[in-house]
Protein backbone atom coordinates (compact mmCIF):
# COMPACT_ATOMS: atom_id res chain seq x y z
CA UNK A 1 0.00 0.00 0.00
CA UNK A 2 2.88 2.31 0.81
CA UNK A 3 4.46 1.81 -2.60
CA UNK A 4 1.23 2.75 -4.37
CA UNK A 5 0.84 5.84 -2.24
CA UNK A 6 4.37 6.99 -3.01
CA UNK A 7 3.81 7.10 -6.76
CA UNK A 8 0.54 9.03 -6.68
CA UNK A 9 1.04 12.41 -8.30
CA UNK A 10 0.26 15.78 -6.81
CA UNK A 11 -3.10 16.91 -8.21
CA UNK A 12 -1.81 20.45 -8.64
CA UNK A 13 1.60 20.17 -10.32
CA UNK A 14 1.99 16.48 -11.17
CA UNK A 15 5.06 15.88 -8.99
CA UNK A 16 5.15 13.06 -6.41
CA UNK A 17 2.65 13.76 -3.65
CA UNK A 18 3.42 13.67 0.06
CA UNK A 19 -0.06 13.01 1.45
CA UNK A 20 -3.32 14.90 1.67
CA UNK A 21 -2.95 18.61 2.40
CA UNK A 22 -5.96 20.88 2.99
CA UNK A 23 -8.26 18.25 1.45
CA UNK A 24 -6.28 17.42 -1.71
CA UNK A 25 -3.49 14.93 -2.39
CA UNK A 26 -0.53 17.16 -3.15
CA UNK A 27 3.18 17.71 -2.74
CA UNK A 28 4.60 19.82 0.10
CA UNK A 29 5.51 22.65 -2.27
CA UNK A 30 1.93 23.10 -3.49
CA UNK A 31 0.60 22.78 0.06
CA UNK A 32 3.00 25.49 1.23
CA UNK A 33 2.06 27.63 -1.76
CA UNK A 34 -1.67 27.37 -0.96
CA UNK A 35 -1.13 28.15 2.70
CA UNK A 36 0.97 31.20 1.81
CA UNK A 37 -1.31 32.71 -0.81
CA UNK A 38 -4.84 31.46 0.00
CA UNK A 39 -5.77 34.79 1.60
CA UNK A 40 -3.71 36.99 -0.73
CA UNK A 41 -4.60 39.27 -3.65
CA UNK A 42 -3.80 36.42 -6.06
CA UNK A 43 -7.19 34.80 -5.30
CA UNK A 44 -8.99 37.36 -7.49
CA UNK A 45 -6.10 38.22 -9.80
CA UNK A 46 -6.08 37.47 -13.51
CA UNK A 47 -3.49 35.27 -15.20
CA UNK A 48 -0.20 37.19 -15.17
CA UNK A 49 0.89 35.51 -18.41
CA UNK A 50 -2.46 36.08 -20.16
CA UNK A 51 -2.67 32.37 -20.98
CA UNK A 52 -5.71 31.08 -22.83
CA UNK A 53 -5.60 27.85 -20.83
CA UNK A 54 -5.39 28.48 -17.10
CA UNK A 55 -5.23 24.73 -16.45
CA UNK A 56 -1.75 24.57 -17.97
CA UNK A 57 -0.39 27.95 -16.85
CA UNK A 58 1.53 27.88 -13.54
CA UNK A 59 1.65 31.56 -12.58
CA UNK A 60 0.52 32.35 -9.02
CA UNK A 61 -3.12 33.27 -9.82
CA UNK A 62 -3.60 30.22 -12.08
CA UNK A 63 -1.88 27.87 -9.65
CA UNK A 64 -4.00 29.20 -6.78
CA UNK A 65 -7.21 28.82 -8.81
CA UNK A 66 -6.22 25.24 -9.59
CA UNK A 67 -5.72 24.56 -5.86
CA UNK A 68 -9.19 25.93 -5.09
CA UNK A 69 -10.84 24.18 -8.03
CA UNK A 70 -9.45 20.81 -7.01
CA UNK A 71 -10.79 21.21 -3.48
CA UNK A 72 -8.18 22.81 -1.23
CA UNK A 73 -9.89 24.67 1.62
CA UNK A 74 -8.59 27.15 4.18
CA UNK A 75 -10.80 25.67 6.90
CA UNK A 76 -8.25 22.88 7.22
CA UNK A 77 -5.46 25.31 8.17
CA UNK A 78 -4.05 24.45 11.60
CA UNK A 79 -2.45 27.32 13.46
CA UNK A 80 0.08 27.35 16.25
CA UNK A 81 1.87 24.16 15.19
CA UNK A 82 4.75 25.59 13.18
CA UNK A 83 6.43 27.28 16.14
CA UNK A 84 6.56 24.01 18.08
CA UNK A 85 7.76 22.11 15.03
CA UNK A 86 10.53 24.56 14.27
CA UNK A 87 11.58 24.78 17.91
CA UNK A 88 11.86 20.99 18.17
CA UNK A 89 14.11 20.78 15.10
CA UNK A 90 16.39 23.75 15.81
CA UNK A 91 19.91 22.63 16.76
CA UNK A 92 20.86 23.74 20.25
CA UNK A 93 24.17 25.15 19.03
CA UNK A 94 22.45 28.06 17.22
CA UNK A 95 22.48 31.38 19.01
CA UNK A 96 19.32 31.72 21.12
CA UNK A 97 18.46 35.33 20.33
CA UNK A 98 18.29 37.48 17.23
CA UNK A 99 20.49 40.04 18.96
CA UNK A 100 23.34 37.58 19.46
CA UNK A 101 22.80 36.18 15.94
CA UNK A 102 23.35 39.52 14.21
CA UNK A 103 25.86 40.78 16.75
CA UNK A 104 24.03 43.88 17.98
CA UNK A 105 22.77 44.82 21.47
CA UNK A 106 19.04 44.39 21.95
CA UNK A 107 18.24 48.06 22.56
CA UNK A 108 19.68 48.92 19.12
CA UNK A 109 17.72 46.21 17.36
CA UNK A 110 15.42 48.54 15.45
CA UNK A 111 18.05 51.12 14.56
CA UNK A 112 19.48 51.15 11.05
CA UNK A 113 23.06 49.89 11.17
CA UNK A 114 25.90 51.95 9.81
CA UNK A 115 27.13 50.73 6.42
CA UNK A 116 30.08 48.41 6.69
CA UNK A 117 33.39 50.01 5.80
CA UNK A 118 34.81 46.61 4.89
CA UNK A 119 32.34 45.88 2.07
CA UNK A 120 33.91 43.91 -0.78
CA UNK A 121 33.39 45.87 -3.98
CA UNK A 122 33.43 44.10 -7.35
CA UNK A 123 33.77 46.21 -10.48
CA UNK A 124 32.24 44.48 -13.51
CA UNK A 125 32.81 47.34 -15.96
CA UNK A 126 35.58 45.47 -17.79
CA UNK A 127 33.31 42.44 -18.10
CA UNK A 128 30.58 44.59 -19.66
CA UNK A 129 33.15 46.08 -22.04
CA UNK A 130 34.12 42.55 -23.06
CA UNK A 131 30.42 41.82 -23.60
CA UNK A 132 30.18 44.75 -26.03
CA UNK A 133 33.28 43.53 -27.85
CA UNK A 134 31.87 40.02 -28.22
CA UNK A 135 28.52 41.34 -29.44
CA UNK A 136 30.25 43.52 -32.01
CA UNK A 137 32.36 40.59 -33.18
CA UNK A 138 29.35 38.26 -33.53
CA UNK A 139 29.67 34.48 -33.79
CA UNK A 140 33.22 33.13 -33.73
CA UNK A 141 32.36 30.59 -36.42
CA UNK A 142 29.21 30.47 -38.57
CA UNK A 143 26.81 27.62 -37.82
CA UNK A 144 24.68 26.13 -40.55
CA UNK A 145 21.42 24.68 -39.24
CA UNK A 146 17.85 24.38 -40.46
CA UNK A 147 16.36 26.54 -37.71
CA UNK A 148 17.10 28.80 -34.74
CA UNK A 149 16.76 26.11 -32.07
CA UNK A 150 19.29 23.90 -33.82
CA UNK A 151 21.69 26.85 -34.06
CA UNK A 152 21.43 27.48 -30.33
CA UNK A 153 21.87 23.78 -29.65
CA UNK A 154 25.01 23.53 -31.77
CA UNK A 155 26.26 26.78 -30.26
CA UNK A 156 26.07 25.29 -26.76
CA UNK A 157 28.50 22.45 -27.50
CA UNK A 158 31.31 24.35 -25.78
CA UNK A 159 29.33 24.11 -22.51
CA UNK A 160 29.16 20.32 -22.67
CA UNK A 161 30.66 18.68 -19.59
CA UNK A 162 33.65 16.44 -20.28
CA UNK A 163 32.60 13.66 -17.91
CA UNK A 164 35.84 11.75 -18.50
CA UNK A 165 38.06 14.58 -17.29
CA UNK A 166 36.17 16.37 -14.52
CA UNK A 167 38.39 18.50 -12.31
CA UNK A 168 37.67 18.87 -8.59
CA UNK A 169 37.77 22.22 -6.86
CA UNK A 170 39.72 22.24 -3.60
CA UNK A 171 38.98 25.81 -2.52
CA UNK A 172 36.26 28.35 -3.26
CA UNK A 173 36.98 31.98 -2.41
CA UNK A 174 36.80 35.44 -3.93
CA UNK A 175 38.87 34.63 -7.03
CA UNK A 176 36.79 31.55 -7.81
CA UNK A 177 33.57 33.51 -7.24
CA UNK A 178 34.58 36.20 -9.74
CA UNK A 179 35.70 33.53 -12.20
CA UNK A 180 32.25 31.85 -12.04
CA UNK A 181 30.51 35.15 -12.80
CA UNK A 182 32.80 35.82 -15.76
CA UNK A 183 32.47 32.27 -17.11
CA UNK A 184 28.68 32.24 -17.18
CA UNK A 185 28.23 35.81 -18.37
CA UNK A 186 30.61 35.29 -21.31
CA UNK A 187 29.14 31.83 -22.01
CA UNK A 188 25.62 33.26 -22.28
CA UNK A 189 26.84 35.90 -24.75
CA UNK A 190 28.55 33.30 -26.95
CA UNK A 191 25.48 31.07 -26.77
CA UNK A 192 22.75 33.63 -27.45
CA UNK A 193 24.76 35.28 -30.23
CA UNK A 194 23.81 32.25 -32.34
CA UNK A 195 20.17 33.35 -32.16
CA UNK A 196 19.38 35.49 -35.21
CA UNK A 197 16.43 37.23 -33.55
CA UNK A 198 18.64 38.37 -30.68
CA UNK A 199 21.10 39.89 -33.14
CA UNK A 200 18.32 42.09 -34.55
CA UNK A 201 17.73 43.84 -31.20
CA UNK A 202 19.09 47.25 -30.23
CA UNK A 203 22.27 47.06 -28.16
CA UNK A 204 20.68 48.42 -24.97
CA UNK A 205 17.93 45.77 -25.18
CA UNK A 206 20.55 43.07 -25.75
CA UNK A 207 22.44 44.18 -22.64
CA UNK A 208 19.25 44.32 -20.58
CA UNK A 209 18.50 40.72 -21.50
CA UNK A 210 22.06 39.55 -20.88
CA UNK A 211 22.25 41.28 -17.50
CA UNK A 212 19.05 39.57 -16.40
CA UNK A 213 19.37 36.00 -17.69
CA UNK A 214 22.99 35.02 -17.05
CA UNK A 215 22.38 33.93 -13.43
CA UNK A 216 19.23 31.98 -14.43
CA UNK A 217 21.34 30.26 -17.09
CA UNK A 218 23.91 29.54 -14.36
CA UNK A 219 21.29 27.91 -12.10
CA UNK A 220 20.09 25.68 -14.92
CA UNK A 221 23.55 24.74 -16.15
CA UNK A 222 24.63 23.81 -12.63
CA UNK A 223 21.69 21.40 -12.38
CA UNK A 224 21.97 19.93 -15.88
CA UNK A 225 25.74 19.44 -15.64
CA UNK A 226 25.39 17.82 -12.20
CA UNK A 227 22.69 15.49 -13.56
CA UNK A 228 24.99 14.45 -16.43
CA UNK A 229 27.87 13.94 -13.99
CA UNK A 230 25.78 11.72 -11.72
CA UNK A 231 24.37 9.71 -14.60
CA UNK A 232 27.83 8.95 -15.99
CA UNK A 233 29.48 8.47 -12.60
CA UNK A 234 27.68 5.99 -10.35
CA UNK A 235 30.04 6.85 -7.48
CA UNK A 236 29.00 10.51 -7.50
CA UNK A 237 27.98 11.85 -4.09
CA UNK A 238 24.96 14.07 -3.30
CA UNK A 239 27.39 16.65 -1.92
CA UNK A 240 29.08 16.99 -5.32
CA UNK A 241 27.79 19.67 -7.70
CA UNK A 242 29.13 20.87 -11.05
CA UNK A 243 29.73 24.60 -11.27
CA UNK A 244 31.59 26.14 -14.19
CA UNK A 245 32.21 22.55 -15.40
CA UNK A 246 34.27 21.88 -12.26
CA UNK A 247 33.14 19.57 -9.46
CA UNK A 248 32.74 21.14 -6.04
CA UNK A 249 32.23 18.84 -3.06
CA UNK A 250 30.77 20.85 -0.20
CA UNK A 251 31.98 18.21 2.27
CA UNK A 252 35.60 18.41 1.11
CA UNK A 253 36.13 21.78 -0.59
CA UNK A 254 37.40 24.63 1.56
CA UNK A 255 34.83 27.44 1.42
CA UNK A 256 36.22 30.88 2.28
CA UNK A 257 33.38 33.27 3.17
CA UNK A 258 35.37 35.90 5.08
CA UNK A 259 35.51 38.20 2.06
CA UNK A 260 31.73 38.11 1.49
CA UNK A 261 30.33 38.16 5.03
CA UNK A 262 31.13 38.94 8.65
CA UNK A 263 28.84 36.12 9.74
CA UNK A 264 30.15 32.64 10.60
CA UNK A 265 30.57 30.34 7.62
CA UNK A 266 27.76 28.09 8.86
CA UNK A 267 25.24 30.95 8.66
CA UNK A 268 26.44 32.01 5.22
CA UNK A 269 26.03 28.40 4.13
CA UNK A 270 22.44 28.36 5.41
CA UNK A 271 21.67 31.53 3.43
CA UNK A 272 23.27 30.22 0.22
CA UNK A 273 21.37 26.95 0.60
CA UNK A 274 18.11 28.94 0.82
CA UNK A 275 18.88 30.27 -2.67
CA UNK A 276 19.02 26.76 -4.12
CA UNK A 277 15.55 25.47 -3.26
CA UNK A 278 14.28 22.77 -5.63
CA UNK A 279 17.85 22.25 -6.87
CA UNK A 280 17.92 18.56 -5.96
CA UNK A 281 14.46 18.06 -7.48
CA UNK A 282 15.59 19.68 -10.73
CA UNK A 283 18.74 17.55 -10.88
CA UNK A 284 16.79 14.34 -10.25
CA UNK A 285 14.20 15.17 -12.91
CA UNK A 286 16.82 16.03 -15.54
CA UNK A 287 18.66 12.81 -14.74
CA UNK A 288 15.39 10.87 -15.04
CA UNK A 289 14.18 12.55 -18.26
CA UNK A 290 17.62 12.56 -19.93
CA UNK A 291 16.76 15.35 -22.41
CA UNK A 292 18.46 15.46 -25.80
CA UNK A 293 20.75 18.38 -26.67
CA UNK A 294 17.92 20.06 -28.59
CA UNK A 295 15.44 19.59 -25.74
CA UNK A 296 17.93 20.85 -23.18
CA UNK A 297 18.68 23.92 -25.30
CA UNK A 298 14.97 24.69 -25.53
CA UNK A 299 14.65 24.32 -21.77
CA UNK A 300 17.56 26.71 -21.19
CA UNK A 301 16.17 29.30 -23.59
CA UNK A 302 12.56 29.06 -22.43
CA UNK A 303 13.53 29.43 -18.77
CA UNK A 304 15.76 32.44 -19.42
CA UNK A 305 13.30 34.25 -21.71
CA UNK A 306 10.32 33.58 -19.45
CA UNK A 307 12.19 34.97 -16.45
CA UNK A 308 13.24 38.13 -18.33
CA UNK A 309 9.70 38.69 -19.62
CA UNK A 310 8.15 38.30 -16.18
CA UNK A 311 10.75 40.57 -14.61
CA UNK A 312 10.53 43.50 -17.03
CA UNK A 313 7.07 43.16 -18.62
CA UNK A 314 6.24 45.71 -21.37
CA UNK A 315 8.37 45.66 -24.51
CA UNK A 316 10.80 43.08 -23.12
CA UNK A 317 7.89 40.69 -22.48
CA UNK A 318 6.74 41.07 -26.10
CA UNK A 319 10.26 40.31 -27.32
CA UNK A 320 10.77 37.26 -25.10
CA UNK A 321 7.31 35.90 -25.96
CA UNK A 322 8.22 36.17 -29.65
CA UNK A 323 11.52 34.38 -28.99
CA UNK A 324 9.72 31.58 -27.17
CA UNK A 325 7.18 31.20 -29.98
CA UNK A 326 9.93 30.85 -32.59
CA UNK A 327 11.76 28.22 -30.55
CA UNK A 328 8.49 26.39 -29.77
CA UNK A 329 7.76 26.12 -33.49
CA UNK A 330 11.27 24.78 -34.07
CA UNK A 331 10.84 22.25 -31.27
CA UNK A 332 7.57 21.09 -32.85
CA UNK A 333 9.41 20.45 -36.12
CA UNK A 334 12.14 18.59 -34.21
CA UNK A 335 9.63 16.23 -32.60
CA UNK A 336 7.53 15.67 -35.74
CA UNK A 337 10.25 15.40 -38.38
CA UNK A 338 13.38 14.24 -36.58
CA UNK A 339 11.93 12.26 -33.68
CA UNK A 340 8.85 11.01 -35.60
CA UNK A 341 6.81 11.75 -32.50
CA UNK A 342 3.50 13.53 -33.03
CA UNK A 343 2.34 12.81 -29.48
CA UNK A 344 5.03 14.67 -27.64
CA UNK A 345 2.78 16.74 -25.36
CA UNK A 346 3.33 14.54 -22.28
CA UNK A 347 7.07 14.60 -22.83
CA UNK A 348 7.07 18.38 -23.20
CA UNK A 349 4.91 18.78 -20.09
CA UNK A 350 7.47 16.82 -18.07
CA UNK A 351 10.28 19.02 -19.36
CA UNK A 352 8.32 22.18 -18.54
CA UNK A 353 7.83 21.00 -14.96
CA UNK A 354 11.60 21.24 -14.60
CA UNK A 355 11.55 24.77 -16.00
CA UNK A 356 8.78 25.74 -13.60
CA UNK A 357 10.88 24.55 -10.66
CA UNK A 358 13.76 26.77 -11.81
CA UNK A 359 11.38 29.75 -12.01
CA UNK A 360 9.98 28.97 -8.57
CA UNK A 361 13.51 28.69 -7.21
CA UNK A 362 14.17 32.29 -8.30
CA UNK A 363 10.89 33.81 -7.11
CA UNK A 364 10.36 31.85 -3.90
CA UNK A 365 13.87 32.54 -2.57
CA UNK A 366 13.22 36.29 -2.69
CA UNK A 367 12.16 36.55 1.00
CA UNK A 368 15.56 35.19 2.05
CA UNK A 369 17.26 37.77 -0.16
CA UNK A 370 15.22 40.47 1.56
CA UNK A 371 16.39 39.21 4.95
CA UNK A 372 19.94 39.18 3.61
CA UNK A 373 19.64 42.87 2.82
CA UNK A 374 18.02 43.73 6.16
CA UNK A 375 20.67 41.96 8.24
CA UNK A 376 23.64 42.54 5.90
CA UNK A 377 24.43 38.84 5.63
CA UNK A 378 26.51 39.51 2.51
CA UNK A 379 28.87 42.47 2.34
CA UNK A 380 29.33 42.46 -1.43
CA UNK A 381 28.92 45.58 -3.53
CA UNK A 382 28.77 45.71 -7.33
CA UNK A 383 29.47 48.51 -9.80
CA UNK A 384 26.37 47.44 -11.76
CA UNK A 385 23.92 46.01 -9.18
CA UNK A 386 21.11 45.51 -11.72
CA UNK A 387 23.18 42.67 -13.16
CA UNK A 388 22.78 40.74 -9.89
CA UNK A 389 19.10 41.31 -9.14
CA UNK A 390 17.43 38.02 -8.16
CA UNK A 391 20.80 36.26 -8.12
CA UNK A 392 21.96 34.56 -4.90
CA UNK A 393 24.55 37.33 -4.52
CA UNK A 394 22.04 40.19 -4.51
CA UNK A 395 22.93 42.37 -1.50
CA UNK A 396 21.86 45.87 -2.55
CA UNK A 397 18.76 47.75 -1.43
Amino acid sequence: MTNKMSIVSCKICGQDSHGIHFGVRSCRACAAFFRRYAHSKWVIAKCTRKSANREVCFCRPCRLQKCLKLGMVTTKFQYGREIYSLASKTPTKLNPTLASFIGRPEFLMFCDPQPSNSKTFIDVQNLLSEASRLLNMGCETPILAENQLKKLSLGAKFLKLDVENVKFLGRFGKDEFVDVIEFYFVSVIKWISRFDEFQKLERDVQMTLLNSIWHVFMRFHKCSATALFRKSNHNALPSQKILRNVCMDRMKSCLDTTWMSDFPREYVGIYMKSQNIYEEDVIEQIEKLSPTDVELTYMFAQTCFQYAGNRFQGEILKITDRFQQILSDDLHVYYIVEQKNSRYFKRLAELMKVNNMIQKSVWESRPQRELNRVFNVLKIGFSHPEMFQDSPFCSFT
